[in-house]
């Protein structure tokens, strides 16, 4: 028989008592861990739950939650611990329309993308309309609408430019085509974006020339000077004009014209919205004149000339003419 002595004895009694305190500390050391406070979200209040249960179900459970058939919940944290918010999400009926049909779904995914996503309609070529992270909640209408592209090339007209060429042996005023324009091709290719099989919009994503236009020349003239009986005149620009003649007696006043002067050889009727009274005039073979008068069928370019006698008149008769409208 083996005897221990007073103080292996002692020693013996102090290990158990340490042991019995270690385990102590362990077991309230695994309860404090194993003890959360969780808040619960449903039906729009918050309860509040302090517990020791390790799945969520079970909390639910523990604070007299219910949950349907397709209820669901989330939680606030990657994993179940002390703080965490656990949100239940009730089942409600929505109506889902993709590929032409309506489906009516009840629900208790959260948001519009969890129930695409669910349906298989999440994908990178599908727009869901409202977007993927609006809440669900009763009677939502989700649109799942399929968006292609294609690229089509068209064929446009390229204008031509027109170039003007001053030349100073014509009359200002005066234009001269040389060369005809030509327009060329430009092919363009455009992306057209469709919805559902319905055109949306559409993007130009490249462009080139393939036939280059050819421009249009004009020579244009810049002589601004003419020869007259009262000796050379400076022109602003020259007009051709349907002219006409009158007599100073044909239906004035006293044989006044509009501006009060009397009507004589010198004297021409105009528009003044084409040429303002008070402009001088040279008219080839009628002379240096002043647009001083109007009649009420000239309007536009139309010019009347007065004449001395109706033998002049009627010989002028109605013919095109060429008028410089002098500085």
């Amino acid at each position: 028989m083996t005897i221990f002595s007073p103080q292996q004895v002692m020693s013996k009694g102090k290990i158990m008592l340490i042991a019995a305190l270690v385990i102590t500390t362990l077991l309230v050391t695994g309860f404090a861990w194993a003890h959360k406070n969780v808040n619960i979200v449903v039906d729009g209040s918050d309860i509040a739950v302090s517990t020791l249960k390790l799945k969520p179900e079970a909390i639910l459970a523990q604070a007299g939650v219910v949950l349907g058939d397709k209820d669901e919940y989330r939680l606030s944290t990657a994993k179940l611990r002390n703080g965490t918010t656990i949100e239940v999400f009730r089942a409600v009926p929505v109506t889902v329309t993709y590929q032409g049909k309506e489906q009516a779904i009840v629900t208790g995914k959260p948001t519009v993308g969890e129930l695409a996503e669910s349906l298989g309609i999440l994908q990178p070529n599908i727009k869901l309309e409202p977007g993927e992270e609006t809440r669900i909640n009763a009677g939502l209408n989700i649109k799942a609408i399929i968006m292609t592209e294609q690229v089509v090339e068209r064929q446009l007209e390229e204008p031509f430019i027109v170039i003007h060429q001053p030349n100073a042996t014509m009359e200002k005023g005066v234009e001269q085509v040389v060369e005809e324009g030509q327009n060329g091709i430009k092919t363009v290719s455009v992306k057209l974006h469709f919805a559902d099989g319905k055109q949306v919009a559409e993007e130009v994503i490249a462009q080139a020339i393939t036939v280059q236009p050819r421009s249009r020349i004009v020579n244009v003239g810049t002589r601004d000077m003419i020869s007259t009986s009262r000796g050379a005149q400076r022109f602003q620009r020259v007009a051709w004009m349907e002219a006409t003649a009158y007599l100073p007696t044909d239906g004035s006043v006293h044989g006044l014209t509009a501006t009060g002067i009397p009507a004589r050889h010198g004297i021409v009727a105009v528009d003044p919205d084409v040429i303002p009274l008070g402009t001088k005039v040279y008219i080839p073979g009628y002379g240096v004149a002043l647009a001083a008068d109007t009649g009420g069928a000239i309007i536009g370019n139309k010019i009347d000339l007065c004449m001395e006698s109706s033998s002049d008149a009627w010989q002028f008769g109605r013919r095109s003419i060429k008028v410089y409208i002098l500085e």
